[in-house]
């Protein structure tokens, strides 16, 4: 029986897409990590038939929907600015569908989408979600570690004294903290976490499904000796497991 509703779930929600509306809607889609071919089958046809791709790096996006064969408009939403959301909710306004990218993963995630997100369902328009790949969910799963508590961190402290206490504020953590870093990044942060957490395991999720993808576990100090070989322009997602709990 569940199945069977689901079923019809998923029928309703296709027919729902291709009827014509009075008011647009905006669809928030997530798009592929690294490899173009995981940009999901429900994500292209709707990138096929919304009037406006609005995306994180246009030129980046334009790349993606040609390689799918996709024609559509692409424009910015140039970090959330008040006169981009304007215009983009009097799109809305005139019925035009309207999809919201990032340029990796989930839009909002370490990503200024959620500004146009938050505009559209405060102006009573319809907002849906079109889930895809997450290097967050994608990095957890690699490193084999538990993920019942997930805490995600997008952006790191850049003085050494904030990350200092940043770091010291996950020793008692004992869930797995999930960040993104940039690869020149790697040897301050895996320097301080030598010192503050040296026992704790880490996790370095490089290129995800890229064909150079690459994953190197081991703690601080042994990764220290790994990292001098990736490229500057790595995409790095690192995992940090929590601090076992001491049994009473």
């Amino acid at each position: 029986m569940r199945r069977q509703k689901s079923q019809q779930t998923y029928r309703n929600a296709s027919g729902s897409e291709k009827r014509r509306r009075s008011a647009g809607t905006l669809f928030i889609i997530g798009m592929p990590i690294g490899s173009p071919d995981d940009l999901t089958l429900r994500a292209r046809t709707i990138l096929g038939q919304v009037s406006i791709v609005v995306a994180e790096t246009p030129l980046f996006t334009r790349m993606l929907l040609d390689y799918h064969g996709i024609s559509a408009t692409v424009t910015g939403y140039e970090g959330g600015s008040r006169g981009k959301i304007a215009i983009l909710l009097d799109r809305l306004n005139a019925g035009h569908d309207i999809a919201l990218v990032s340029d990796s993963g989930m839009p909002v995630i370490y990503d200024p989408g959620r500004l146009l997100i938050a505009a559209a369902r405060a102006s009573g328009h319809s907002v849906t979600v079109v889930p895809g790949p997450s290097a967050l969910t994608a990095a957890a799963a690699l490193s084999g570690v538990s993920a019942d508590r997930l805490l995600f961190v997008g952006k790191l402290p850049r003085s050494i004294q904030q990350l200092d206490q940043f770091l010291a504020g996950l020793t008692h953590e004992t869930g797995t903290t999930v960040m993104y870093a940039a690869s020149s990044a790697l040897p301050r942060l895996l320097e301080r976490m030598r010192r503050i957490m040296p026992g704790r395991t880490v996790t370095l999720a490089v290129n995800m499904t890229h064909p150079d993808e690459r994953v190197c576990q081991g703690n601080p100090s042994s990764l220290l000796e790994h990292i001098s070989s990736l490229s500057k322009d790595s995409e790095v997602t690192l995992v940090l497991t929590g601090v076992k709990k001491r049994r009473k």
